[in-house]
Parts: structure tokens; sequence; C-alpha cells
């Protein structure tokens, strides 16, 4: 019901004087609906106090307020009357107290009610899985799910939707497999679930087919659905197929804009980014701070400091929009690159907010000077002792400098914390299958074969003139053991994996979990010349597309 239909319909109710308890229950029902769940508990009031006895749609509607609520009191007194009043029958009611013990985080009382309900609906189920995994119990969740003997598109859609929320994506895409393969068509919100799993594996050959599936079975492109395959397709590293789809779009809000402005950024287009921005002012979309994260990143990622700087400052002055910490992050990345250290230390000593480990990460990770290191790692182990990615980064300035000292009392503080470093992989998708590798990985089931590419590619290589970057081992151990451990690192396993299992043409794609290192680099731009394939490799940071013997990041990462 519209707003003014049901502030028409209130006032109606509230000028009656002769209320019956269908006037009741229909505009409770209608509240609810709407989620304005407080009145429903104002009309409640009321209607104990003056009016017929409750019955058991008014209490499906209270109880449904007090789930929206949170309300656990008013909750617990209603199952009460409910129990009192022999209502618990109706299985909407038990599905509706099952949901608001869920919601109030009280588990136990939802499995209780749950488990002495005569006749468990599908419904029933699936209250307890959302329930389930909103506390976070996904492996309950599963087990719960396994156990139901009917599912619906809500069994399979909230366990899908759960499975991406934990970043269980490969297993997402499983159960969707699974899901389609019982015959049962997915809708917007299943694709939006998938689309966001394809997204973060890269896997873009199954993107292709999700967008396929949403087209043949004739679901919606609404507003959410586009931006998440638009914002997929960015991931998977086809900026072409993400425009593709914004521009089929027949709604965009600034998520949508947001999201192509970040498919521009993520492959260092900087002028491409912009130019969609001005669009987007064009027409009439105002900006919000996560747009402007996305075009900063843009000109890091170009090297762009002048269109960087004439962003940052024009957002509070042009477009109303305070910058906040992560855009001084941007800037504070965007100026180490470029080499502008002073420029960087300056914006820090100086921006109106307490600089945290975020601005101070982006200084020591652009610019890895020994010197700087000292002061920026004195600042970040102050205000984030834990975070793991600091101490690797300030190990491995040392290294790069041969400081085997520094290295080893890094190591032994992170020992004594009990950090652990996050091992770097790399992972390719083959005819729909996700592919992972660590380095020096030889548990694949075609490590032979893999090995015998690596040797073949180095031997091309080295006639080639490639002669490896020995700087990126950063362990103190001799040249020969060096040279033994960068030739299985995961990026160059997941590439030789690839061309032994595709065929000549088709690109290569791989999935860093990590920065890719400048050996790595090297090394692809060699193979996308000597083997005529497109590589394009996703790290941490960006996107970066060989072809013919050059990045289109100009070495500039």
């Amino acid at each position: 019901m519209k707003c003014g239909d049901i502030c028409a319909a209130r006032w109606i109710f509230d000028e009656c004087t002769d209320k019956n308890l269908v006037m009741y229950n229909t505009i409770m029902s209608n509240y609810v609906q709407d989620g304005w769940a407080g009145d429903v508990l104002v009309i409640l009031d009321e209607m104990l106090q003056k009016g017929p006895r409750p019955d058991k749609v008014t209490m499906l509607s209270t109880i449904a307020a007090c789930a929206q609520l949170d309300d656990l009191s008013v909750g617990e007194s209603s199952h009460t009357y409910v129990l009192q009043n022999g209502l618990e029958g109706w299985d909407n009611i038990s599905n509706a107290i099952i949901d608001l013990y869920m919601k109030c985080g009280k588990r136990e009382a939802a499995c209780k009610v749950f488990e002495h309900m005569p006749n468990k609906t599908v419904v029933t189920w699936n209250s307890l899985i959302a329930g389930l995994v909103r506390d976070g119990d996904m492996e309950l969740a599963w087990r719960v799910f396994d156990e139901m003997l009917e599912r619906d598109l809500v069994s399979w859609n909230t366990m899908i939707g759960a499975l991406v929320q934990v970043s269980m994506f490969e297993e997402a895409i499983k159960l969707f497999r699974e899901m389609h393969n019982q015959g049962i068509q997915g809708d917007r919100v299943t694709m939006v679930g998938i689309a966001s799993a394809c997204g973060y594996l890269g896997a873009l050959d199954l993107a292709k087919w999700v967008c396929t599936y949403i087209e043949k079975n004739d679901i919606h492109l609404d507003l959410q659905l586009g931006t998440a395959l638009v914002d997929m397709f960015s991931r998977c590293g086809d900026p072409s197929s993400a425009m593709h789809v914004f521009k089929r779009m027949k709604k965009r809000d600034v998520s949508a804009w947001t999201a192509a402005v970040g498919a521009l950024a993520m492959e260092g287009n900087t002028e491409g980014a912009i130019e969609l921005f001005n669009e987007m002012l064009e027409q009439k979309v105002k900006p919000d701070d996560v747009v402007f994260v996305a075009l900063l990143t843009a000109c890091s990622h170009g090297g762009s400091v002048d269109q960087g700087r004439e962003l940052f400052w024009s957002m509070e002055k042009s477009h109303g929009v305070h910058p906040q910490i992560v855009h001084y992050g941007c800037m504070v990345d965007l100026m180490s690159r470029a080499g502008l250290l002073e420029e960087a230390v300056d914006l820090i000593q100086t921006m109106p907010i307490e600089p945290n480990d975020v601005v101070w990460g982006s200084l020591l990770a652009a610019y890895k000077n020994v010197e700087l290191a000292h002061y920026a790692a004195a600042k970040l182990t102050q205000l984030a002792p834990e975070r793991v990615g600091i101490h690797v980064l300030l190990s491995n300035i040392y290294a790069s400098a041969g400081k085997w000292t520094d290295v080893a009392r890094v190591r032994l503080q992170m020992k004594k914390k009990g950090v652990q470093k996050v091992p770097g992989s790399s992972s390719i998708e083959v005819h729909g299958l996700i592919h992972e590798f660590t380095s020096g990985d030889e548990s694949h089931t075609e490590n032979t074969q893999i090995g015998l590419m690596l040797e073949e590619i180095n031997c091309r290589l080295s006639e080639a003139g490639y002669v490896s970057d020995r700087t990126n081992v950063l362990l103190d151990v001799d040249e020969q053991e060096k040279e033994h451990m960068l030739r299985r690192h995961s990026a160059k396993l997941a590439m030789a994996y690839g061309l032994i299992t595709t065929d000549q043409g088709i690109p290569i794609r791989v999935v860093k979990n990590l920065r890719m290192c400048s050996d790595c680099h090297s090394f692809a731009k060699l193979v996308s010349k000597l083997y005529d394939r497109e590589i394009t490799v996703r790290d941490n940071k960006r996107y970066h597309f060989f072809k013919e013997g050059f990045c289109a990041c100009r070495d500039y990462w």
C-alpha cells in the first residue's frame, strides 16, 4: 500500500468509533507489510485497552512487527498470549515466532518452537535456515538445509546468499549448479548472489553463462541485478562487457554509475573513468563518496597525479562530498606511486583527520624506501599491531635491501605475536572449473605436464633475453635456490596450466590474491608475445592486460 493510501486508511480508522476485529487486523497487516512496525504496536495497545480480543491474525502481525523492531519483550509476551489462547497450531504464527527469536538472538527458543511443530512447512525450514545464517552458524544451516525433504526457491536463495556472504564463492556456484540440475529456475535474487560469486572468483566464462541464463529465462534486469552484473564483469577483467550491461540498464543510480566507473578504474583507464563521471553529472546524478574512491583509484593506477589532485579538491568545493579517510589514503597512494614522497608525507601530516593504518600502509606499500619504512612502520604498529600486511611489507622492504638481520627481527616479532603471512595463490578458470595454485605447488593432478611446460617456457624466454628478477625472492638463500623458487611462483604455474589446457588464441585469465611481483610481470609480457596469447592477471590492486609483449599498465603499478 502506498504511503498516501495507508495514511488515508489510518485517518478513516482513527475516525471510526465502532472498530471491529477485521478493521484492526487489516490496518496492522498493511503496516507490517510496509515496514511501519512501530505503528503496529501502537494500534495493538489501543486494541488491548478498548478494542476486540486479538485473534491469530492479530498476533501474526504483532510478532512480525516485533521481529522487525527486534523487540524481544513484546515478542515474548505475544508468544505467551499465543500459547495461553491455543493459537500455536497455525503454522504461520509458529514461523513468525521462529523468525522473531532468531532475529533477537534467541536460537534455543527458536529451535524449541521448531522441534515442537507437528507440521513443518518449507516456510518453517526457511525461517530457521535464515536465522542460522544471520547468526553466523553456517555449519548448522547446511545441516538443516540438507535435512529438508522439500525446498523452494527461497531455500536455495538463502543458502546461496549465505555462502556468498561468508566468501564461500565456489560452494555458492556449486549449489547453484545443483539447483539448476534439479530443474529449479533462479530469479533475480539468485543471480545477484551468483554474479557476486563469479566476480570474486574472476570466472569470466561462468560470468558470460550467467548473462545468457538471465536473458534466456527472461529475468528482469532491474537496478540491483544490473549493478551486480556490471561489478561482476569489472572483477572478471572484462570492462567492455561491464559497459555493455551498463548501457542496457534502463535505470541507473549512483551505485550503478560507480560500478561502471570502477570497471574502467580497475584497468587504469583514467580518461574513460573521468569521462563517464562527467556523463553522470550531466545526467543530474549526485555523486557520493564511493564514486570518488573509484575515480581516485583510476588516477592512481594511471599515474594521473594532476587529475587526481583536481578531483580530490573538487569533492567538497563542487559536489558537497566531504573527503573521508579512504580518500586521503587514495591520494597518499597516488602521490607515493608517482614518487612524490615529500608531498605524500606532507598530506598525511596536515590532513584534518587522524591518519589510520590504511593511510600509512599506502605510503609504505607504494614507496619501498628503507628509511621511510622505519618511520611509517612505527606509526603502523601503534595503530594496528595485529595487521599481517604491515609486518610482511616491512619484512619485504628489508629483504629487498638485503638487510637480513632486520628481516629476521621482524619475522621473530611476527612469530611472537602469532601473526601469519597469507600465502600467495593464483587461480585460473578452465572449462568452467577453478584451479588454484600456491607458490612451489606440486599437488595438481597435472603437475608433471605443468612442470614440462614451465621448462619449455623458461627455455624460450631465456633465448629471448629474459633474466629472472631475483630481488623478488625475499629469503636469505643462494642465487640458484632463488632461481628455482621464482620458476614456480603461483602466477607462473597458473599461466603454464592455461597454456596446456586451452586452445591457441584463447585468452588466459589468472586471479591472484596478492600483488603481482615484477618478475611474474616480465614473465607474462614475454609469454604473451612468444605464445601469441592475451593474458589477464587480476591481483589485489588492479588488472594487468598483457598482449604482444606489453602490459596495459605501462609497467606502472
